[in-house]
């Protein structure tokens, strides 16, 4: 006799994903299959709340009306992603919250950001997977945020091509600036305080 699972397999859906319990565990879904993200360490933490206060107090400085977040579920058509950090265009936000939106739709992020956990089950997914994926999915800008050896912050921004390219890659100790979505400068050394 074959032991049956009492649970179906793939391909998955939205409504399977939801239906799970929460187990305090970062889940994706991935071109119909569930993906657990493994939870952030407290520096991986740190260093996302660093960056989304500084990306907040920029838009707020610069009058932007602009949301951001992270993680925070975005729905980029073959998946359902959840970046450290988001920064969604703010009517639309304010729009998905109102119809109560299972995730934020690709098309109305700005920019998204991951902080990259080496040695990770996640590490290939945020350098390949995901830089293929955001492009895809039209969002303008990819920042990959390096932790080790010391902070870094790689911008890819979209080309009329649809891929991205990387427009700058600052350490510690430099000054990132960029004029979209607003103008925002921020030192990485931040980071790792």
């Amino acid at each position: 006799m074959i032991a049956v699972p009492d649970w179906p397999y793939g391909p998955y859906t939205i409504d399977d994903l939801d239906a799970l319990p929460d187990e305090g565990v970062r889940r994706e879904l991935v071109n119909g299959w569930i993906t657990v993200a493994p939870w952030p360490s407290t520096v991986h933490d740190h260093a996302a709340k660093v960056l989304e206060r500084a990306l907040d107090r920029a838009a707020e400085a610069a009058d932007a009306d602009a949301y951001v977040k992270g993680p925070l579920d975005i729905d980029t058509g073959p998946a359902i992603r959840v970046p450290d950090l988001v920064l969604v265009e703010g009517e639309a936000a304010r729009a998905a919250r109102a119809v109560k939106a299972r995730a934020y739709d690709a098309m109305d992020v700005l920019l998204v950001v991951e902080i990259i956990s080496p040695r990770s089950s996640s590490e290939r997914t945020d350098r390949v997977d995901k830089v293929f994926e955001y492009a895809r999915a039209g969002i303008p800008q990819y920042w990959m945020v390096e932790l080790e050896p010391e902070p870094c912050v790689v911008v890819r921004v979209l080309g009329e091509d649809g891929r991205y390219h990387v427009s700058g890659s600052v350490v510690a100790g430099a000054t990132l600036k960029v004029d979209e979505p607003f103008p925002f400068a921020f030192d990485p050394a931040s980071l790792s305080g």
